[in-house]
């Protein structure tokens, strides 16, 4: 199971991705590809309203203030580049420093997201339950029918499943804006993939 092809996409997409974005995109030298857009603020705002929306940005500054600053990770990672030498090392430590000066703004901004995402939980469960108990009533109703499903259609659910829940870790972590709206669309999808990954579950056995 765990050499398995599936097993293989769950590490890439949930996994390797977001390790390679948060290598890679500190790489970038635009600044402003960094920060939260005002366009996803406003979205922000306009979903979930004005005061929700100014809770989200106290959480987010008080738990990446407890995670990161007050533990000491911050302040360690820019100890070696901000050492004086008599060499001069070609701008390396520059380069290293704004390396790590993007990596901590993709780190807030991650943490950012996710207290936006957070507000989509519990209406999320509550669907995918629903969902799921549906797919599965449709399924033994097929079954006790001696219907069938092809497999080929459980394959593709479980795959797409994973698919959507890498990317959704991925966009936490994207520099590309991250409309609010984009969540509700997200769990609607993921909730069809459930719905069908249980009414294709041993469908005809």
């Amino acid at each position: 199971m765990a050499n398995s092809r599936f097993a293989s996409h769950v590490r890439l997409w949930l996994i390797v991705s977001p390790l390679m974005i948060c290598t890679l995109a500190p790489f970038m030298q635009n600044d402003r590809a960094f920060e939260i857009s005002e366009a996803e603020q406003a979205s922000v705002e306009r979903v979930l309203g004005q005061e929700r929306a100014d809770i989200v940005v106290s959480l987010a500054n008080a738990r990446f203030h407890k995670w990161f600053i007050d533990s000491g990770a911050v302040k360690a990672s820019f100890t070696g580049s901000d050492g004086q030498t008599s060499f001069s090392d070609g701008g390396a430590a520059a380069f290293g420093r704004g390396w790590m000066q993007h990596f901590w703004l993709t780190i807030y901004r991650a943490v950012y997201r996710a207290a936006v995402a957070h507000h989509w939980v519990l209406g999320a469960i509550v669907l995918l339950v629903a969902l799921f108990n549906d797919g599965t009533v449709s399924r033994k109703i097929r079954a006790a029918g001696a219907g069938f499903a092809n497999p080929v259609t459980f394959h593709v659910a479980a795959h797409g499943l994973t698919l959507c829940f890498g990317f959704g870790t991925s966009a936490l972590l994207l520099p590309l804006p991250m409309l609010a709206t984009w969540w509700t669309f997200g769990v609607c999808l993921i909730g069809l993939l459930c719905w069908r990954l249980a009414a294709s579950f041993h469908v005809g056995k």
